[in-house]
């Protein structure tokens, strides 16, 4: 908001309705492995103890980055529709009875709610992590 109660600029995130998935059907995975308080307070301790330095960080939109490993479809929500001069000629080929229908898009990239997004980054921060040398 600007300072006299006015939006500066809308913004929205893209989000599935990941609650309407079925394991097994929509997604083959979601496990993505955690650190438990107890541990990492452990290390920080023994850290602290040695004199070693620590560093933390955060990724940004993390979930947005995994690549989508098999082919995910989705719609666009309600109200939400894409001028395309490409999509208008699409639709043209199709049929009379079908042009009315909302197109469906692939997914290229994990997006937030997608259940299977924690495994997909989890398994991208391991190939990285792996490639600097690091061991599981």
């Amino acid at each position: 908001y600007n300072a006299d109660g006015t939006y500066d600029r809308h913004k929205a995130r893209g989000v599935i309705r990941g609650f309407l998935s079925q394991l097994g059907i929509d997604y083959y995975a979601s496990y993505a492995p955690t650190t438990m308080l107890s541990t990492a307070r452990i290390v920080m301790a023994i850290a602290a103890k040695h004199g070693l330095p620590m560093h933390h960080t955060g990724i940004p939109q993390a979930f947005l980055q995994g690549q989508v490993n098999r082919p995910i479809y989705v719609t666009l929500p309600k109200g939400i529709h894409i001028k395309s001069q490409i999509l208008d000629t699409m639709r043209q080929t199709l049929p009379e009875t079908d042009r009315s229908r909302q197109p469906v898009y692939r997914l290229l990239k994990s997006l937030y709610g997608l259940a299977s997004s924690p495994h997909l980054f989890s398994k991208l921060l391991s190939a990285f992590l792996t490639k600097l040398g690091l061991e599981r």
